[in-house]
């Protein structure tokens, strides 16, 4: 249950929702560290994910050329190909996408010609589809029953399943809606927006995303909004700010779904990339406090891969 959204063409943000945590970790690969196949990454990797063996397995990331790349959960629908050839692991795709593509245009080319394959090793098998996105656009790479789908994503939001095309055609439910409020309201602002779905399932967190994620846009080109300082979107800490916003708008707090075993489900953590100059913005479940890593020349021009936890210690300013 996660939500990614590219804000207009300098930043990218998900939410990372389940019912437990698979030990993620910060992920930091430099150029020529990472062997998928036969080659080596060609590009420096930040991100997080887990680690199988040597091999950072990327729940989502950005490289040194501001490509991003997440993955996220597509039960019922992910069909991977069980053919020897030519193929991704689908565990390794954001690896492979973020290590080889310097735009969305190179991966959409380079994934167009591999099939994507289930596990390796003794690893789960996850039903997965992905949001890639630079400055440019984004695209959505979906495998199913008939072959690899890899679409244009004209609004840069991905949630779960259903697939894209569905999600896209709900649109049309939240067209009347509005920021502003109507005429003849006598109570409350806010009026114009009845309708818009508030609960936890992966459309009405996709309709939400397109809504806030448009008014965001039309913000950002009404001089009237921005006349404060406040709607600003030109600075790093405005924008970052702004799509931190949205992002907690879509998240799950804790104890509002509940799994089949019974386990919460909830936003374990929230990240916005800054595509323009490389570096993440995360925030966790049990500390809000926004925190910084950039992908520095050092880091991306290092000899090993670095990894550290995650931060879980609320941050309350007295």
């Amino acid at each position: 249950m996660c939500t990614a959204i590219r804000f207009n063409s300098r930043f990218f943000g998900r939410t990372f929702d389940y019912e437990r945590s698979f030990g993620e970790e910060i992920i930091l690969s430099p150029r020529d560290s990472v062997k998928i196949g036969e080659s080596v990454n060609r590009y420096g990797i930040m991100g997080i994910g887990v680690k199988n063996g040597d091999t950072p397995l990327y729940f989502d990331g950005i490289n040194e050329w501001g490509l991003c790349s997440a993955a996220l959960n597509f039960p019922e629908f992910a069909h991977y190909s069980d053919e020897d050839g030519r193929g991704v692991w689908a565990s390794h795709l954001n690896t492979l996408v973020l290590g080889f593509c310097r735009s969305v245009r190179e991966a959409g080319e380079m994934l167009s010609h591999l099939k994507i394959r289930g596990a390796e090793g003794g690893l789960p098998k996850t039903p997965l589809h992905w949001i890639i996105a630079d400055p440019t656009g984004t695209i959505v790479v979906e495998p199913m029953a008939d072959g690899v789908h890899i679409r244009n994503n004209p609004v840069g939001i991905l949630t779960n399943s259903p697939p894209l095309d569905y999600q896209i055609s709900r649109l049309s439910d939240i067209s009347n809606l509005s920021v502003k409020n109507p005429r003849q309201s006598l109570y409350s602002r806010g009026l114009g927006a009845v309708g818009l779905p508030g609960d936890f399932s992966s459309s009405s967190r996709f309709l939400r995303a397109a809504f806030l994620s448009e008014a965001l846009r039309l913000a950002a080109n009404n001089s009237d909004c921005t006349a404060g300082g406040v709607g600003q979107n030109d600075g790093t800490a405005g924008g970052v700010g702004q799509a931190m916003d949205i992002l907690y708008s879509v998240s799950i707090p804790y104890s509002a779904v509940i799994s089949d075993k019974g386990e919460p489900v909830f936003t374990r953590y929230r990240v916005v990339a800054d595509m323009e100059r490389p570096a993440y913005y995360l925030t966790t479940a049990s500390c809000r406090a926004i925190h910084r890593l950039c992908l520095t020349d050092s880091l991306r021009d290092g000899k090993k891969i670095f990894d550290f936890p995650l931060y879980h210690h609320e941050h309350i300013i007295e």
